[in-house]
């Protein structure tokens, strides 16, 4: 696909075909390597157009999301990332911004709601993502990102952690809030795997996909960790687990693993 030069993709996005075979997305059911998968991201970016347009992602745990948030990274198209599950913050997002363009999980193929042909808006040349915050000191903002912010900070994890390749992270974190986004960006970025799936800590299902797909690690925030005290995490046989990250709020020293030094927005313990 050619890109003008006003639609100057993310780099991991649009570079996920050089991984060739490698196996890019694994659930319960199906394992897509990086040439599929980018086969599926250049279709959708092909249906969102050559004009820079604001587009709106519906996020859930599913490929479609994933899908579509490749797709307008790829093709130069500043996205908006918003929880799908939650109508009352979808509707309150569509009518604060306005955006050209809505994607929604489809059941396999995103489905997109074209509000307008082109654009309405003036759009930053660099501008790539738009986050929302918590919320948690008022009213939710939305925290602007650029190419090279996204780039910079996967390729700084990357490097933190050593993501190899051969690694598989599973997908513990919703899309939409930035930890779990991180986990997404950096894993491409080195060409390794996603263990894509919606499923709790909580659930059995969860650990025997973990164990199947061979995942080598889970991204976790302070709750997390009373959840995995409950299903007798430190007993569990996991091969292949080797790194455990942690965000999202101080956790308490009890919780506290030996490990690398703190890096900026996450803790590990890594081998």
């Amino acid at each position: 696909m050619t890109v003008q030069p006003e639609l100057a993709p993310v780099s991991f996005a649009a570079g996920l075909a050089r991984h060739g075979d490698r196996p890019a997305v694994l659930t319960a059911g199906s394992v897509l390597s990086y040439a599929e998968l980018a086969e599926r991201v250049e279709q959708c970016a092909a249906r969102l157009g050559t004009e820079r347009r604001l587009v709106l992602l519906a996020a859930d745990g599913e490929l479609d999301t994933l899908v579509g948030y490749l797709a307008a990274l790829s093709g130069g198209h500043p996205v908006l990332l918003a929880p799908g599950d939650k109508p009352a913050a979808l509707a309150s997002l569509t009518a604060a911004y306005d955006p050209d363009v809505v994607l929604r999980p489809g059941g396999g193929t995103p489905l997109l709601e074209e509000r307008r042909p082109g654009t309405r808006h003036e759009l930053h040349p660099d501008l790539a993502l738009l986050l929302s915050t918590s919320g948690s000191t008022g009213s939710p903002k939305l925290v602007r990102l650029s190419r090279e912010n996204l780039v910079a900070n996967a390729e700084s994890i990357a490097q933190y952690l050593g993501i190899r390749p051969e690694d598989r992270a599973a997908t513990t974190l919703p899309l939409h809030y930035c930890y779990g986004l991180s986990v997404v960006n950096s894993h491409l970025l080195r060409g390794a795997g996603l263990v894509l799936t919606g499923l709790s800590v909580v659930d059995p299902c969860f650990w025997e996909l973990f164990r199947d797909r061979g995942a080598t690690s889970f991204a976790a925030v302070p709750y997390t960790f009373e959840l995995l005290e409950r299903v007798g995490f430190a007993e569990m046989d996991l091969p292949h687990l080797r790194c455990v990250t942690q965000a999202g709020g101080r956790l308490a020293p009890s919780r506290c693993a030996p490990g690398p030094p703190r890096a900026a927005g996450a803790a590990g313990t890594c081998s």
